[in-house]
């Protein structure tokens, strides 16, 4: 069974990345929340970060268990924790340019991202997958009809 780690991880890239265009964009246009839509940017970067620090650490661990190695270290919680910390602090430090709100609220962009394209994801693999169990339903009911033909 192949890994689907690396095609959430694309699928993130690119809904981020959307994100972040679409906030620089805004920014531009709208120059008065620029502070608003500034802590949004820097939490979703933040939190795609951290996803990727996760995805990276997994990996490794899996690499190392299916060699039958030992896994060496966590998932990297403290690591991921002290990007979060330091964003809030930079927020803190920094309120006229980083709204603390939108940053803490952006910082679980990345998981909600992943559930997202995790269900959309799924969603789509059940309904190709019913459609092939379908379409084998119905040639074996075919073969089925011609065999009775052919022995009546």
């Amino acid at each position: 069974m192949t890994s689907e780690l690396p095609k959430y991880m694309r699928w993130l890239t690119r809904v981020t990345y959307t994100l972040l265009a679409i906030g620089a964009c805004w920014m531009l246009i709208a120059p008065h929340h620029h502070p608003v839509v500034l802590g949004i940017v820097f939490g979703a970067s933040v939190s795609c970060m951290s996803a990727y620090y996760l995805g990276h650490r997994v990996r490794k661990i899996t690499d190392a268990v299916s060699e039958g190695r030992k896994a060496r270290g966590g998932l990297g919680f403290a690591w991921r924790a002290i990007a979060a910390i330091a964003a809030l602090v930079v927020a803190i430090e920094f309120p006229h340019e980083v709204n603390l709100i939108a940053l803490m609220a952006s910082l679980v962009a990345a998981p909600i991202i992943l559930l997202i394209v995790g269900i959309l994801i799924t969603h789509k693999d059940t309904k190709a997958e019913a459609l092939y169990f379908e379409q084998k339903r119905r040639e074996k009911e075919k073969l089925a009809e011609e065999r009775g033909e052919k022995n009546a």
